[in-house]
């Protein structure tokens, strides 16, 4: 009874949780990735909403947005907010679950750049 008590306040059970995947990281890691779809999702939900709303107030629609192109300030605000997402959402499973592949990576680039001469 407790643990379904605390299972209703929190959303989660208390206790051993089965790993579905090869590993608890694996696992955790799907986790996120379907914890960020639902909250994706949501955020397009109300955007759509925003968007028939402000469309039958008479102002812009679904096709406006569809159709705006961004002038070259708006474009370089959203790629400097797009790649600090990437950093935030990435960087555990960048730093964490990838060293040596980002080292190897880096050790390759640097090879490139001196083959190519661009040091």
């Amino acid at each position: 009874m407790r643990n379904r008590i605390n299972q209703e306040r929190t959303g989660r059970s208390r206790g051993s949780h089965p790993v579905v995947f090869e590993t608890a990281t694996v696992d955790a890691l799907a986790g996120m990735v379907l914890a960020l779809l639902g909250e994706v999702v949501v955020l397009k939900d109300r955007l759509d909403a925003n968007e028939r709303l402000l469309a039958a107030a008479g102002l812009h629609g679904p096709e406006a947005v569809d159709g705006f192109s961004p002038d070259p300030a708006a474009r370089q605000h959203r790629a400097a907010y797009r790649q600090g997402i990437y950093d935030r959402v990435l960087g555990v499973a960048r730093d964490r679950l990838m060293p040596g592949a980002l080292a190897e990576q880096a050790a390759y680039v640097g090879e490139l750049a001196d083959v190519a001469g661009d040091h």
